[in-house]
């Protein structure tokens, strides 16, 4: 017998979201279209996603979670500063409308990895989603790492399709927080994360392999009673082969793979040895202390939107908000991101696995609010801390029914 029809519009929209979603997500839009491989516009990419996975969502029964739509309040914050206030812009270097279109773009991106969420089988779409886009950004810097193509704007590090090296480290936090968080099958988590350990050391991020590897540990750590005897043995026979792998792997990259600077062999010692006290650079801290004394400068409204990324890069995501809104978009942020984390604690630490990444990641980037990966972690994790949702549905008029004549009581 056939499936319904409802089967077949859920089997889409999965296929939809990995087939348009997720290249966005890993940048592999942009790369594309750079290298002549895509043959539309990447707008074009963008609206496409927006009516494929938009229609298909309100076919399929959606129903909103109001905290994860809010999570959309800051970006929208950032756009509408741009585009009517232009309190700042970069017209020096680029028509301020090019950037006007990128924040509106990374918003409907962002918005439409919220939106997906929403429908009856949004949970399954996150999961397809994350494994999908692990995959192809793990994939891609081991196509760089063999010598098969060179996608890093930064000697001596690979990136993968992403020019960012830092930009996979956090889509696969990202992604595993929610995989740790909807998949229930422990080992299948586990060999994906196995996959993705030496991708991420081959980027030489520190703070993305430091965060990957607290995350990785916590998920064991809430696993163990009822792993124990496979994860010791794993323990015992694989993890030093695996280990050794990885120091080798990253050794050849940097004798031969990639070219040398000057920082790789400090960051591959931090990464190697996992010290926290090499994780941090002095050059951001001189970054988030020039950030912080400009927003001393503007402490109620900011500098206008995009000044936090591009004239001062405190890699915070909470002064880069607060240099460009102001109070209110710091605020905003924080109070949300504080809403979850309480609401989170008081359920049992429900969608823990993808706060974990977001709490680490705050001190580190200011990029975050630009990712649509970031949103649809966060997103999962407003969904299963507040289980109440908005549901949209169509009402019928109402029909009278007649009523039957009371018929007595029986006579003997």
């Amino acid at each position: 017998m056939a499936p319904p029809v409802a089967d077949w519009i859920g089997r889409a929209l999965i296929v939809m979201a990995v087939l348009l979603l997720v290249p966005h997500m890993t940048r592999a839009v942009v790369w594309a279209y750079n290298n002549g491989k895509l043959p539309i516009k990447p707008r074009d990419y963008t609206l496409l996603l927006l009516f494929a996975c938009g229609t298909l969502t309100m076919l399929k029964r959606p129903s909103f979670c109001i905290p994860a739509l809010l999570l959309l309040a800051v970006p929208l914050m950032r756009v509408a500063d741009a585009a009517f206030l232009q309190r700042f812009n970069l017209n020096h270097l680029i028509d301020h409308s090019v950037l006007v279109t990128t924040l509106l773009s990374n918003l409907l991106v962002s918005a439409m990895a919220v939106f997906v969420l929403s429908a009856a089988n949004g949970q399954r779409v996150a999961i397809w989603v994350a494994v999908s886009a692990i995959l192809l950004a793990t994939l891609s810097i081991y196509y760089e790492w063999l010598g098969f193509a060179s996608f890093t704007r930064i000697p001596g590090r690979l990136s993968g399709m992403s020019d960012d090296p830092n930009d996979a480290p956090i889509l696969c936090c990202m992604m595993f927080g929610i995989l740790f968080t909807l998949s229930p099958r422990f080992w299948w988590n586990l060999a994906l994360a196995a996959v993705a350990t030496p991708a991420i050391v081959l980027t030489l991020s520190r703070s993305g392999t430091a965060i990957f590897a607290v995350l990785v540990a916590a998920y064991l750590a809430a696993n163990l009673r009822k792993h124990f005897t496979g994860l010791l043995l794993i323990s015992v026979i694989a993890l030093p082969l695996f280990g050794g792998g990885v120091v080798l792997m990253v050794s050849q990259s940097a004798d031969t793979g990639v070219q040398k600077n000057e920082n790789t062999e400090g960051r591959m010692r931090a990464i190697l040895e996992l010290d926290f006290e090499k994780i941090g650079s002095p050059e951001r801290a001189k970054d988030l202390h020039d950030g912080w004394e400009a927003v001393k400068q503007e402490p109620v409204f900011g500098h206008g939107a995009l000044s936090g990324t591009s004239r001062w890069q405190p890699h915070n995501q909470v002064v880069a908000i607060w240099l460009d809104l102001g109070l209110a978009g710091m605020l905003t942020f924080t109070g949300l991101l504080l809403l979850v984390t309480f609401k989170s604690l008081l359920s049992g630490l429900r969608g823990m696995f993808c706060l974990i990444p977001i709490w680490l990641f705050v001190p580190c980037s200011q990029i975050l609010v630009e990712m649509p990966h970031y949103f649809m972690a966060f997103a999962i994790a407003a969904q299963v801390a507040f289980p109440g949702r908005l549901a949209l549905r169509l009402h019928h008029p109402r029909t009278t029914i007649p009523h039957a004549p009371h018929a007595g009581l029986p006579h003997s």
